[in-house]
């Protein structure tokens, strides 16, 4: 079961994010044609640690074993979603892939717990992130400077 609350006025969700960068390029993912990049990742299930939660979100949405180098931002943020607000808590990891990857884009389709997703990856050059919608835009700079040091992030969308 994922770590989630809704109410009348506001969604709460714990997720975590997958930070692969190679050649100076970041996985980014566009879900279900949904016009933005975020890094890769999803809901943390109750009674799992973050870790292990970045470890399998990566394996159900890459298809790639990958491990947790460290753990570079916790970002608590606060933003309007499509019916309520959300108050989102999100552990954000640099990950390496256990095996060579390519940086090629491609696209796939995730059964998440039943519900197929349209998953469009692309490899973003890091100098050119701050042109795209990418999102959450709080963590831009972060990834374009590769500050790979923790960072706690507390943002609150106008």
């Amino acid at each position: 079961m994922d770590v989630k609350i809704k109410s009348e006025d506001c969604n709460f969700k714990m997720r975590v994010a997958g930070c692969v960068v190679k050649d100076g390029k970041i996985l980014g993912v566009q879900m279900c044609n949904n016009g933005f990049y975020c890094l890769p990742g999803g809901h943390v299930e109750l009674g799992e640690s973050s870790k292990d939660a970045a470890v399998r979100e990566m394996k159900e949405e890459l298809e790639l074993d990958c491990k947790v180098i460290n753990l570079i931002c916790l970002l608590e943020n606060f933003f309007n979603g499509k019916e309520r607000k959300v108050h989102e808590v999100c552990y954000i990891y640099l990950m390496e892939p256990v095996e060579d990857i390519e940086t090629k884009d491609y696209t796939r389709v995730e059964n998440d717990k039943g519900v197929l997703k349209n998953l469009e990856f692309k490899w973003i050059d890091l100098n050119d992130i701050g042109e795209l919608d990418f999102r959450p835009n709080i963590i831009k700079d972060k990834l374009k400077n590769k500050d790979w040091t923790f960072e706690h992030i507390i943002y609150k969308e106008n």
